[in-house]
């Protein structure tokens, strides 16, 4: 008898529930667009369209202005671009975004300063400080000092009473000042630590020149910047990327000083980019290595918004300059400026060090993103992955061997082989002596023909992406990165051109940022092009790329940017863009 009651009294609670719960609807697409944007130039995967339709953040249609305007209601915005052009949003693979923010509120200077420009930014700087206050910026770079100019006491003449720490335009090195070493502890007596050096004169003092971790002594010793100030970078540099029609990226350098205000900042709907967080792993018996462990197993929990931290950074070596850092499979041509490193370079982790987290990272399903611009750290990684993919099987994250500034011909099969990415850096023609004259000189013109080869990646067959690696080069432009794949000269062209053998053609650079991207995380199906049933992740430019002449493309002009058809820049009404 309970049991009957007790159906009887669910039935008529049942029966007595409102009528809109028992009529509930079944999702449907919407049956017209929320906007159409119409006589425009629309690049799609198959050719040109004239038009497009968006509903709620996705794409429904494009084609003439006769078909989409067929999907027209009551409620859409029209939108007449008048001739300008619609394009998919772009994908820069590997950026430092907060700190390129963080550094345009530094002490800087030009890209290439001569010494005495140098000096006099530095000078203007100290004479803005408090008492004692650290002094930081850069970029420097070091084909413009004479042998011996650029010491320690070069700075101190400066800044006797202030710390003062500036990098080099790789990133990789560090010029600082006496009372910086003083207060790092730094003396002829400090050993260099691991995969670091501390440059020093003939007599064994230390010049003021820091290699690779050895930076990391002076940095451990800085007062860390406000949650507020980094907050403040991060916005900056987000709505300048914006700017330019980025519309998602992979931060390439995620650490406990960025992925907090990262996380925060998509939290609240503030970091409109699609991101992924690449947090960098130090091995075993590394500074730090404990923590980037902790923060790698507690990722998810900084998964907030579009913010997503599933990615492991491994850095394998440092930069082919005049620090010689890069790890090469033959020796560097110019004589070793500072001893420490071996005749070809710094490979920072031992193989069966790597194959092991490789391997384990790869199993957990964590895209891996490499540092490795020389090529005995490119052969490396693609090592440690043939040796996870011989562990895990395939079908794992297709992990990407990033820079490649020199890559062994016989590395490009196996790299396909073992379903990786090649991730390359090309905004390095920016006009700067860092190609031209400190690799050259340091690796010979030989090697140089062949720098940075992308027309090599590409006809592999694998998957080819691109990254600025901003703040190492002065502006994360992609447009001249786009250009400069093609003619492999400086932004607007020039006599001179730089591994020409490596041209492509702008359809293939074009997808490169685009299509290639989304493909290299798994996402293709939901964004990197206009097409139905995609992200309405899109820009307007001002004029079509394709239809002016190759050295033009350099100064394309992003008007809008669209992140699920919300309009997240606009230049007729641009957000703060400058730090200053």
């Amino acid at each position: 008898m309970k049991l009957r009651k007790l159906l009887t009294v669910l039935s008529l609670g049942v029966a007595a529930a409102p009528l809109a719960a028992q009529q509930a609807q079944e999702v449907q697409p919407p049956a017209k667009a929320d906007t159409v944007y119409y006589n425009a130039e629309v690049r799609t995967p198959t050719g040109w369209a004239q038009a497009m339709a968006v509903a709620d953040g996705v794409i429904m249609a494009t084609g003439s202005n006769e078909e989409i305007n067929k999907l027209e209601g009551a409620g859409t915005t029209r939108v007449d671009l008048a001739g300008r052009t619609i394009l998919p949003g772009l994908h820069d693979a590997h950026v430092h975004s907060l700190f390129a923010g963080m550094e345009q509120f530094a002490c800087g200077f030009a890209p290439g300063a001569k010494p005495a420009e140098i000096a006099s930014a530095v000078k203007a700087c100290v004479d803005r400080a408090k008492a004692g206050e650290w002094i930081s910026g850069g970029n420097w770079v070091a084909a413009v000092f004479e042998p011996g100019q650029q010491t320690k006491e070069f700075l101190d003449a400066i800044a006797p009473n202030h710390p003062v720490i500036l990098t080099d335009e790789s990133h990789h090195s560090a010029w600082v000042n006496s009372r910086a070493l003083e207060l790092a502890g730094i003396d002829r007596n400090t050993p260099n630590p691991p995969n670091g050096i501390i440059d020093r004169d003939g007599n064994g003092e230390p010049t003021g020149l820091l290699r690779e971790a050895a930076e990391g002594l002076v940095h451990r010793v800085m007062p860390p910047a406000s949650v507020e100030d980094r907050s403040k970078a991060m916005r900056l540099s987000s709505a300048q990327m914006l700017s330019y029609g980025i519309t998602s990226f992979n931060d390439a350098g995620v650490n406990g000083e960025n992925i907090g205000v990262m996380a925060d900042l998509a939290g609240k709907g503030e970091l409109k980019q699609r991101v992924t967080g690449c947090i960098r792993w130090a091995a075993p018996g590394a500074p730090g290595h404990e923590e980037s462990v902790a923060m790698i197993r507690d990722r998810a929990f900084y998964r907030k918004g579009k913010f997503s931290p599933y990615c492991v950074k491994i850095v394998l070596d440092g930069v082919p300059t005049e620090s010689h850092t890069a790890a090469m499979l033959a020796p560097y041509v110019d004589t070793h400026p500072h001893g420490g490193a071996s005749d070809t370079g710094l490979l920072m982790i031992p193989q069966d060090v790597l194959n092991k987290a490789v391997a384990e990272f790869d199993r957990q399903g964590l895209l891996i993103k490499f540092h490795a611009a020389g090529d005995a750290a490119v052969r490396a990684a693609i090592d440690a992955v043939t040796h996870a993919r011989k562990v895990n099987g395939f079908g794992g994250p297709m992990h990407d061997v990033g820079h490649n500034s020199f890559v062994d011909l016989a590395d490009f099969p196996r790299a396909r082989d073992a379903q990786m990415t090649w991730e390359f850096s090309p905004y390095i023609w920016y006009p700067t002596p860092i190609a031209a004259q400190d690799i050259r000189r340091a690796v010979g013109d030989e090697r140089m023909k062949r720098w940075i080869p992308i027309r090599d990646a590409v006809e592999s067959g694998a998957l080819v992406v691109a990254g600025s690696d901003w703040s190492v080069v002065p502006s994360v432009n992609p447009w001249l990165a786009i250009e400069t794949m093609v003619t492999r000269q400086i932004p607007g062209g020039s006599a001179e051109t730089l591994g020409e053998g490596q041209r492509i053609d702008i359809d293939t650079a074009f997808r490169i940022f685009t299509e290639n991207g989304a493909a290299q995380l798994g996402q293709r199906s939901q964004w990197g092009a206009i097409e139905p049933g995609v992200m309405a992740d899109f820009i307007v430019t001002e004029r079509n790329p394709f239809k002016v002449p190759i050295t033009e493309v350099n100064a394309t002009k992003v008007l809008r940017t669209y992140i699920e058809g919300e309009l997240v820049y606009d230049a007729a009404n641009p957000p703060p863009l400058t730090a200053r």
